[in-house]
């Protein structure tokens, strides 16, 4: 006999990552997590998790990962740039260059996935929409500080570093 399935779709969790740029720190975050409530928009649940209004047009905010976790969950990342509260105890982004990546061809999530992994590839995905996306872009330019600290990084999409695959992740084509 076959087990019975669970055909209950995983829980979805919204992830906000509440960004901050000091010229003299660097990036710093914070995270807020909810679950995603029924016929709720994804978009309008981490606005809510930042605190902003739906006619805020001063904050950024951009989904920039999933992930599943151990326990079940999809987690639904959103980076909010600037971080609403930044009276708020943060984390200090230390590594921006930080990659999570699987170890195996046929397992792509990473063995261990650390918050400051999901800040960091969001930061990386706002230097890649800052160059390539004009709504981004005009929403930076108010910030030179922040602008000259995400030119240092590569505008790469998710997962390539400086446009190289280490050689330890490198496959046969």
């Amino acid at each position: 006999m076959d087990p019975v399935r669970d055909t209950t779709p995983p829980p979805v969790m919204i992830e906000a990552l509440l960004l901050r740029h000091d010229a003299a720190h660097g990036f710093a975050y914070r995270g807020r997590t909810t679950p995603l409530e029924r016929h709720t928009n994804p978009d309008h649940t981490a606005r809510r998790l930042a605190g902003l209004r739906d006619d805020d047009d001063r904050h950024l905010v951009h989904s920039t990962s999933w992930r599943a976790t151990e326990d079940g969950h999809i987690v639904l990342t959103y980076l909010v740039h600037p971080d609403p509260d930044p009276a708020q105890p943060a984390h200090p982004l230390t590594d921006p260059h930080a990659i999570a990546h699987g170890t195996r061809p046929a397992h792509p999530s990473p063995p261990a996935l650390a918050l400051e992994h999901v800040a960091a590839h969001a930061v990386r995905h706002l230097a890649f929409l800052g160059r390539t996306d004009p709504t981004v872009a005009a929403h930076l330019a108010d910030r030179p500080h922040t602008l000259q600290t995400l030119s240092t990084l590569p505008p790469l999409p998710a997962g390539q570093f400086r446009g190289v695959v280490p050689a330890s992740n490198a496959r046969e084509a």
